[in-house]
């Protein structure tokens, strides 16, 4: 199981082009070349060639895509060293920032000793609270990763880990993974700290968890640093920002100037998004006029990792050396060897810590595909969270089953648990309110096929289903519904069982169906809003056709309607995707995910402020 987890989650890392929250994302890639373009265009007027970049006369397409750069033997021990990284980042290191949820915990707990529970919150969460917390989240992260930057380079034991990435002699866009494991955990275990820090500290005043502003669920802000030519600090690309803006924003030609092999450019600009950390430490350097540059560790020796293994060995022998005298050769070499057996058996020590099985994974997430005994295991073993998701039987145009929302939630519902990890996923409860019935039929009833029950019939089966599963042991329950009339009832039973003396949770997880972006997404793709509609079209059947790609037919027969019930569907079906599908459905899963873990939070710091 740890080797198929940790391949899952590596392969996840291979799909940073599809991710809004990664820097690799195809938008932010997008906006850096329409950047690199402009660029082009303003250097191939200057006649100066101390003003002209190499390859400019040589035309935009290979200034910007240099064969040189991008086929460079360093260029491709980056590309490598992105592939391996991603298993060893995502199936390994992450495994260390699951503790955020401890980290919190700690964090209340002193807060509360130290200033005592609030009785009653010191801010109100208005707008006003979100626009502030958005940007004071976001300060937070960034000064975490500017001071594990200068930490990396002023430390001699960290900088051996640090000098990976600095020795890349051209920069890639890919070039923003080569990092050394060691420097990605102390750099994410920083982040984790301070950004926990910045979230206790608001739950503490407002007492809730608060959610920032987001764009395709990212942090607005961090979203429009990503857009303005992230990618382009990884690049032979020049592009610096008018001093105006230079003093808020590090540009993409002074992180350039980061990676220089020139001495005056040594530690400068370690900044990632915001400049005046440096200006306050002492390290900005603006550069009034374009400079030419080379990369690498120094002059002398740019790159001294020959090979992609060297990358990842050779930083702790040097770091090694430095910890213990040249002349004790035998005492070195144990320490490596010994090093390197601690962290292979933390790493999978904390792997096992963070994991829910504990020597146990169920056959299957589904709770209809297991039998009692494996349930009650599950129970045993800490599997006492479920999901408990509601579909529908209803028409959706002549291309599509009637079931689509039951297929399509089981499948949203079987990713969140897996993510989760100590989940499982109930039955999909596909009576729902779909309309009257009778002679004057409404809403989907008035399609022959569509089943529908009153809105307290539904209630009470979802009911009876939640005391089903309190009454064998699962504690936290998930309300997840794929249609839109399954929301207010879901939203009734979540407050019902508010304050269940039992300690039973139950949630509407209603991000999952308004929040989750899946709009916005389309319109950056070009379609219009008519085109994706609002019934059965791009989106929904796209989905469909990841979660049951023989629930879409290919040959459809519409039938003349006398009653003039149209098709049923509106949108553009005829261009979906099973490429549309997956980000659909991820789109769905993540802002599932992003909610459970802010109503995790949430309770964290219920529990802390109980402490007293």
């Amino acid at each position: 199981m740890f080797l198929e987890d940790t391949f899952a989650r590596g392969a996840s890392k291979l799909l940073a082009f599809g991710e809004p929250g990664n820097r690799l994302f195809w938008l932010y890639l997008l906006s850096s070349l329409l950047l690199a373009i402009l660029a082009y265009f303003l250097f191939r007027g200057k006649t100066d060639p101390d003003d002209r970049p190499d390859g400019i006369d040589a035309g935009m397409f290979h200034y910007i895509f240099d064969p040189k750069v991008f086929f460079h033997k360093s260029a491709i021990q980056d590309y490598f060293y992105f592939v391996i990284n991603a298993f060893i980042y995502y199936g390994l290191i992450s495994q260390v920032l699951i503790s955020q949820q401890f980290i919190y915990k700690i964090i209340m707990f002193t807060l509360v000793k130290i200033f005592g529970a609030p009785e009653t919150a010191f801010f109100a969460v208005t707008p006003l609270t979100v626009a502030f917390y958005t940007i004071f989240v976001v300060l937070v992260f960034d000064f975490a990763g500017f001071l594990a930057h200068f930490l990396m380079h002023r430390v001699p034991v960290l900088w051996q880990f640090h000098q990976v990435h600095h020795s890349a002699e051209v920069l890639t866009p890919i070039t923003v993974a080569r990092l050394h494991p060691v420097d990605m955990f102390i750099t994410g275990l920083t982040l984790t700290i301070f950004g926990t820090f910045a979230i206790a500290i608001f739950a503490y005043l407002t007492g809730d968890i608060i959610s920032p502003y987001r764009i395709m669920g990212v942090n607005v802000i961090v979203f429009a640093i990503f857009l303005i030519g992230y990618n382009l600090r990884h690049s032979h690309v020049w592009l610096n920002f008018p001093r105006w803006i230079a003093w808020l924003l590090i540009s993409p030609a002074q992180h350039q100037i980061h990676h220089s092999v020139e001495v005056r450019h040594f530690d400068k600009n370690y900044g990632f998004a915001f400049s005046f950390w440096d200006r306050l430490f002492g390290s900005l350097y603006y550069p009034r006029r374009f400079e030419k540059l080379t990369f690498g560790i120094n002059k002398k020796e740019p790159n001294p990792f020959p090979t992609v293994l060297s990358l990842y060995v050779k930083p702790f022998r040097n770091a090694w050396a430095i910890i213990v005298p040249r002349d004790g050769r035998v005492l070195r070499r144990i320490g490596v060897a010994a090093w390197l057996a601690l962290a292979v058996a933390f790493y999978l020590g904390v792997y096992t810590v963070s994991t829910a099985e504990r020597g146990y994974v169920p056959p299957s997430v589904y709770l209809e595909e297991l039998t009692w005994t494996e349930v009650r295991r599950a129970l045993d073993e800490g599997y006492t969270r479920i999901i408990v998701p509601t579909g529908g039987v209803e028409q959706n145009g002549p291309h599509m089953i009637l079931g689509k929302h039951n297929y399509v939630v089981r499948e949203t519902a079987g990713r969140i648990a897996t993510e989760l990890g100590d989940a499982l996923v109930a039955p999909v409860i596909g009576f729902v309110p779909e309309g009257a019935t009778g002679p004057e039929p409404t809403s989907h009833m008035r399609f022959p096929g569509t089943l529908t029950v009153p809105n307290d019939v539904f209630e009470a089966l979802m009911i009876w289903s939640i005391e089903s599963y309190a009454t064998h042991g699962f504690k936290t329950m998930y309300l997840i519904g794929d249609s839109g009339p399954n929301q207010p009832p879901q939203a009734r039973i979540a407050e019902r069982y508010a304050n269940d003396s039992r300690g039973l949770a139950v949630y509407h997880i209603g991000d999952y169906y308004a929040a989750h972006g899946q709009i916005d997404w389309l319109l950056l793709q070009g379609f219009t809003q008519e085109q994706i509609g609002s019934h059965a079209g791009i989106r929904d059947t796209s989905e469909l056709m990841v979660a049951n790609p023989n629930g879409v037919r290919q040959d459809v027969v519409v039938l003349p309607s006398a009653e003039g019930l149209g098709l049923g569907s509106n949108g553009a079906p005829d261009q979906a995707s099973t490429e549309i599908g997956e980000e659909m459905l991820n789109l769905k899963v993540q802002a599932a995910l992003r909610q459970i873990r802010d109503l995790d939070q949430s309770t964290a710091l219920t529990d802390a402020l109980r402490i007293e």
